[in-house]
């Protein structure tokens, strides 16, 4: 074991009796996850709202899934080319990056002189480091999702989950806070909560947006139209009553039609448990022809809307069939994360910047290396495989873990317990003597 690996070990050791100490952030949002994990895997999902549970809709609908994301993986250029190319015809201004970095450059070009963002839910944005090169350039984001607003209000810096970020927050924790920051005494109740931040919030969102920022549940590469499912109403706001739109995300967030886009969104509202009342199909900026048939672009919603398709890692991946290639199937519907023994295990412990789970430990590897994902907790994953039989697509997280922890342990960053077992079978022939 090198000593980086052996640095690792005490990080990851570290994090863990942090998370068991009663008290400490890690281990209440670690109580609420398995409370939530359990809860999830046990219920009939929204029952009371549709004819069948949520995993029924997924076996129901599994082979069109599969179908769906193997044809984009397998055609990617050409659906990224017919894609880009209708968006154009609609008045999209579309950006293809080919890294991270140029779309970060491309982003702030597109932002121009403006200081503040109002943003919704994007982990494809922080996939691509947009929120870093925001906090660096001193560029005020302004969340409107409830979840990102608590998180933002407490200053809470560790993994969250992706989908509610900020529910493991009590009422009792929220109206506190909101007493420390602002002054305004509230009933400890998420209805008094809610209100609050409807009157104070949304006259802003509704007359001081210039720009905002959101990712896409899905995009058809048929028409170009995105799709954005929400419940709280916000995105709506923010993606019309704005001069600019920006919609950054990965390549992958491509498929092929329109049917696919809502299908796909649907997907990730029933699997997170929450029936998306709102779904926007954006096919292009706001216009109007009522002036004897001219077309002018900019009537009450946005002027512009700005994608920037990211390719990254995506392409490369396919073609060279890298280890983590699968992930390039991935809907984002978080199904994997619910049944994980080490996120059930561990919470926040085993889990990235990214967010939470196997998903957010391979981004890690991907972008920041074999060091940062042992650093996340990549040996705390059992191999269950709980994520593949959960997996819409049948995409083997374990499987590709299993292959990130080959390369750690060839350069000496295994855990002293698995180089000792390791030795044995090696030497001895037998990892029990």
């Amino acid at each position: 074991m090198v000593d980086k690996g052996k640095e690792l070990y005490e990080n990851v050791k570290k994090k863990i009796e942090t998370s068991q100490e009663e008290g400490t952030l890690e281990n209440q949002f670690g109580k609420f996850w398995k409370m939530a994990c359990t809860i999830k895997t046990r219920q009939h999902d929204l029952r009371y709202l549709y004819e069948d549970t949520s995993r029924e809709f997924v076996e129901r609908n599994k082979d069109k899934f599969i179908v769906m994301r193997e044809e984009f993986v397998n055609h990617m250029e050409s659906y990224v080319e017919k894609c880009i190319n209708i968006m154009r015809k609609k008045n999209f201004i579309v950006h293809y990056a080919k890294t991270n970095e140029e779309a970060q450059k491309i982003f702030m070009k597109e932002l121009a002189d403006n200081k503040i963002i109002y943003k919704s839910k994007s982990t494809e944005a922080k996939d691509i480091g947009i929120i870093d090169v925001l906090k660096k350039n001193q560029i005020k984001i302004k969340e409107t999702d409830l979840g990102d607003v608590l998180v933002q209000l407490f200053n809470y810096t560790l993994p969250s989950f992706q989908v509610g970020p900020g529910a493991h927050f009590t009422e009792e924790e929220i109206a506190n806070k909101i007493k420390e920051v602002y002054g305004v005494e509230l009933e400890p109740k998420a209805q008094a909560i809610v209100e609050y931040f409807r009157t104070t919030f949304r006259k802003e969102l509704l007359n001081d947006v210039k720009v905002s920022l959101t990712s896409a549940n899905a995009i058809s590469a048929e028409d170009g139209t995105i799709v954005l499912g929400e419940n709280e109403g916000n995105i709506s706001l923010i993606t019309r009553a704005t001069e600019k739109h920006i919609v950054v995300c990965g390549i992958t967030k491509i498929v092929p039609n329109i049917l696919d886009a809502v299908l796909m969104t649907q997907l990730q509202s029933r699997i997170n448990n929450v029936s998306f009342n709102y779904i926007s199909l954006i096919s292009g900026p706001s216009n109007t022809s009522d002036i004897q048939g001219t077309s002018v672009q900019g009537m009450y919603g946005a002027k512009e809307v700005v994608v920037i398709l990211v390719d990254d890692w995506r392409t490369k991946a396919a073609k060279e069939n890298l280890v983590y290639a699968d992930i390039l199937k991935c809907l984002g519907c978080k199904s994997c994360i619910f049944p994980c023994t080490a996120s059930r295990a561990f919470g926040n412990i085993f889990a990235s910047k990214y967010g939470l789970g196997a998903t957010a430990i391979i981004r890690d590897y991907i972008h920041n290396g074999i060091e940062s994902a042992v650093n996340s907790g990549l040996f705390l994953c059992t191999g269950c495989e709980n994520c593949y039989h959960w997996c819409p697509v049948s995409i083997n997280c374990g499987e590709i873990l299993k292959s990130l922890k080959k390369e750690a342990t060839d350069k000496g960053l295994a855990p002293p317990d698995l180089e000792e077992y390791k030795d044995k079978i090696f030497k001895d022939k037998n990892p029990f003597l």
